[in-house]
């Protein structure tokens, strides 16, 4: 999840929308079928369905269907290979990187550009999705027990969900990388192209990986994006990750915030003593539920933030506040945690999961045990990311079978490979991403410094070495892209003015959200009409030659009204031009100024009083009113410290 998840979403429901009146068929054999495109997807892109055998272990089990996208290169006939992209999680809806890929010319203009949705998403016909499980796995943010005891709930819910899916005729067993390997290895036999190029994005690298050994003369080139290597220990690289990421956005504040991760152990025994309550709204079900953030749910908090290098900037900020025992910061990053986590289908994450992933994992943390400790000493666990702790005890509770170990192996991959890994990636590490790179005897990994987990598209350096090396695969590129330094700064605490409440106003002006904005438009329009009425009475009397000299200062008030609200939103939006998450920490430290400008104006109205007539009576006491509900409004949102 990122701040803003709209252009995510967007192909991710064309996608779905394929499928709205699809459902399963018997098949014995893979087929594609053409369907409609749905609004939203370039003009020229033409669609359709992949239906293929649901267990490949038993082809005359039923069929499920996975929608499909080709947008064909802007420039025909196309003289590059085509390159094919999935969703970069199991769980995730397509993401926007096939858009981004054939939106760029030098890409898209030669090359189709081809993506396939994953079995098991909400997309396909068979949707592992349980909003059920998802929606318990949120409220554990309310409770204050011990992360795997907060899981009970989530695994009954995710049980129940299984039960259903399998009585509905569906097989658990069936969601694999290596099951999503051979639908895209058919995919690219059925659409009749010769080869293509594989481009993994996350998760999907591990697909890419498995797809391009066993289709290797279908495959001429692979990129692997936010690489997560084929056999590591996905949860012991997450907190690895974690950890490399603050150290790295430490040393780039400029001796700011010198140890993050110091700041971070420090909150987490902050949050664990003592839990910091308050107010969310679970995503999912709508309810309103008050919050008991404990260590670890602190830490997934922040581990979910820094996915989006826009929130990172805000992340040291707010764990210098944190430390500080400022707990309250908080809560304007609890939104965006739970809108990233609930973004993906945590059902299909979960399930499959417990067969390619948790078996093969390390366990929770815990303190090192003391020298000399007992040996049957119980080690003290240390706070954790609750979703992974949430895959071990899902997977007990289900049940399935382990993938064999065989889809673990990193047999070599022949073909070009270009990767790509970020230094503040929260999930794999740069050191993680190396290690996997002997598997590719012809790779070359390009080092995107303060990019989060978003990926090439996302970093105009990374951008350039992908388009240099499509272009001839095996080309040398620039293996370290710097631009994100620069762009992503961490947010400086010397320009922040503590007013976390303002993050609310930034939303509901995003989302137009008119009732939580309700003071500030009557004060707006209230503002602009008067001074419209001002400018003509103005013109009427001058050209009337009649005393204006009262009457020009009856138009201090709306003019220095309107002037505040300009200047306001000047301030606002240009701090968040810069730091596109400086609403997340408070406003600019020269927002709070601004409401000397208010105070004049409503000094100002004095003289309206002294007009004859019950027009300017009732005016000066609308005025006043508007007034006071505008200041006390902007010294509750902007000017009081929270």
């Amino acid at each position: 999840m990122g701040r803003r998840i709209v252009a995510q979403l967007v192909l991710g429901a064309a996608l779905a929308a394929l499928l709205v009146s699809a459902h399963p068929v018997s098949a014995s054999a893979s087929t594609v079928a053409e369907a409609d495109c749905p609004a939203g997807l370039p003009a020229t892109a033409h669609c359709g369905t992949l239906t293929a055998p649901e267990n490949r272990d038993n082809p005359s089990t039923r069929a499920i269907e996975m929608p499909y996208v080709v947008i064909p290169a802007s420039t025909q006939p196309a003289t590059g290979t085509p390159i094919v992209t999935m969703a970069g999680g199991p769980g995730q809806t397509s993401t926007a990187v096939a858009l981004a890929l054939a939106a760029d010319p030098r890409i898209g203009g030669a090359r189709d550009v081809v993506v396939l949705a994953q079995r098991g998403s909400t997309e396909s016909s068979a949707s592992l999705d349980c909003p059920a499980a998802t929606s318990k796995y949120v409220d554990t943010f309310t409770k204050s027990d011990s992360p795997a005891t907060e899981m009970t709930e989530v695994t009954l819910a995710m049980k129940d969900c299984m039960t259903a899916f399998q009585k509905a005729g569906g097989d658990p067993t069936a969601y694999t990388k290596a099951s999503t390997a051979s639908d895209l290895i058919e995919l690219r036999q059925l659409l009749n192209y010769p080869t293509w190029t594989l481009y993994g994005d996350s998760w999907s690298t591990k697909v890419m990986q498995l797809a391009a050994v066993r289709d290797q003369a279908g495959v001429d080139a692979v990129v692997l994006d936010s690489f997560s290597p084929i056999d590591r220990d996905l949860k012991g690289d997450a907190y690895l990750a974690l950890s490399d990421a603050l150290t790295n956005l430490s040393a780039r504040s400029n001796g700011a915030y010198p140890d993050l991760n110091a700041d971070l152990v420090t909150a987490e025994g902050l949050f664990s003593d003592k839990p910091v309550h308050g107010l969310l709204t679970n995503p999912v079900s709508g309810q309103q539920r008050y919050y008991s953030l404990t260590g670890s749910d602190l830490v997934t908090i922040v581990q979910q933030v820094l996915y989006d290098p826009d929130t990172a900037e805000a992340v040291p900020y707010l764990l210098s506040r944190l430390a500080a025992g400022e707990k309250d910061a908080i809560d304007p990053f609890i939104p965006e945690a739970l809108a990233h986590l609930t973004t993906i289908n945590l059902g299909q994450y979960w399930l499959e999961s417990c067969r390619d992933e948790q078996p093969f994992w390390s366990a929770d943390p815990t303190e090192p045990l003391p020298e000399g400790a007992p040996a049957d000493t119980t080690p003290k666990p240390l706070p954790v990311i609750t979703y992974l702790t949430a895959a071990d005890k899902i997977c007990a509770g289900l049940g399935l079978p382990a993938s064999g170990i065989e889809t673990r192996s990193a047999v070599a991959v022949g073909q070009p490979t270009l990767i790509f890994a970020s230094d503040t990636d929260p999930l794999v590490s740069v050191a993680a991403a190396q290690s996997g790179q002997a598997a590719f005897p012809n790779n070359q990994l390009v080092v995107v410094q303060s990019n989060g987990r978003a990926g090439a598209t996302n970093d105009v350096c990374a951008m350039d070495q992908l388009a240099t090396w499509l272009a001839s695969p095996g080309a040398a590129v620039t293996t370290s892209c710097t631009d994100g330094v620069a762009a992503h700064p961490a947010i400086p605490a010397s320009e922040v003015h503590k007013s976390t409440r303002i993050a609310s106003v930034v939303t509901a002006v995003e989302q137009r959200s008119l009732f939580e904005l309700t003071v500030p438009l009557i004060f707006a329009g209230f503002a602009a009409l008067w001074l419209l009425g001002w400018l003509i009475a103005v013109l009427v009397q001058a050209l009337r030659r009649e005393p204006i000299v009262l009457l020009l200062f009856t138009g201090i008030a709306p003019l220095t009204g309107v002037a505040f609200l300009g200047a306001l939103w000047v301030v606002l939006t240009a701090q968040l031009a810069a730091f596109p998450a400086f609403d997340l920490v408070g406003v600019p430290t020269t927002a709070p100024w601004l409401g000397i400008l208010l105070g004049i104006g409503f000094l100002a109205i004095i003289p309206v009083w002294r007009l004859p007539g019950r027009a300017t009576a009732a005016l000066a006491a609308a005025a006043t009113l508007v007034w006071l509900a505008m200041g006390a409004w902007f010294v509750w949102i902007v000017v009081l410290p929270s």
